[in-house]
């Protein structure tokens, strides 16, 4: 997926400015892994934002979405998400429709879930320039969600030396899902997102 400069500077750049202020103001801050009821604090109390969390009785598996969040007309928004995902699947997921809330602007949204799915299959398997904005801004808050629970330094330090990188032990120390460790930690995203650091 091609992603517009800005829009990845961007995504980095509020990924580690809430990393920032979660080194501040949560007590050992600075320690691995992160909390995400403490980002749930930081989204309130930095940024203002009044954020309800609740369980949608449809279970996750076998479903192509794990959670949605809606903009109410009141300012406030509501995260809903899906039963059944392991405790460090529903932290990363809850940590992505974070992102969500923080990135929120009228032009990241999509409120038509039926066309938003069939955008995100199809950004996948087209080639030839950047997706349809709501699509673009699924990825970039995953990218942020990696970066705010395993940032860039820490991955670094990881794979220094260029023995074979445990990728298991890594999801259980970082409480993050193995799949979005290896993402993470792939060479390739390695330098595209040191490009924008």
């Amino acid at each position: 997926m091609v992603f517009e400069e800005d829009d990845i500077s961007y995504c980095l750049s509020k990924a580690r400015d809430i990393g920032d202020q979660y080194e501040l103001y949560v007590l050992h801050g600075k320690e691995f892994p992160r909390s995400v009821d403490d980002l749930l604090w930081i989204c309130g109390e930095y940024l203002g934002k009044k954020i309800f969390v609740e369980y949608v009785d449809i279970p996750a598996e076998g479903s192509s979405v794990s959670a949605t969040y809606w903009a109410n007309s009141d300012g406030s928004y509501r995260i809903g998400l899906l039963t059944g995902m392991s405790k460090d699947e529903e932290k990363f997921v809850l940590c992505k429709e974070l992102f969500h809330v923080i990135f929120d602007d009228e032009g990241r949204r999509s409120m038509d879930l039926s066309t938003h799915l069939e955008d995100c299959t199809t950004a996948y398997t087209v080639n030839g320039g950047p997706p349809r904005c709501a699509v673009a801004w699924e990825t970039l808050a995953e990218i942020a969600a990696i970066e705010f629970y395993f940032p860039f330094e820490q991955r670094e330090k990881c794979l220094d030396g260029g023995t074979v990188v445990d990728f298991a032990r890594l999801a259980v120390r970082f409480e993050i899902p193995r799949y979005y460790v290896e993402v993470a930690c792939g060479a390739g995203n390695m330098a595209y997102v040191k490009k924008y650091l």
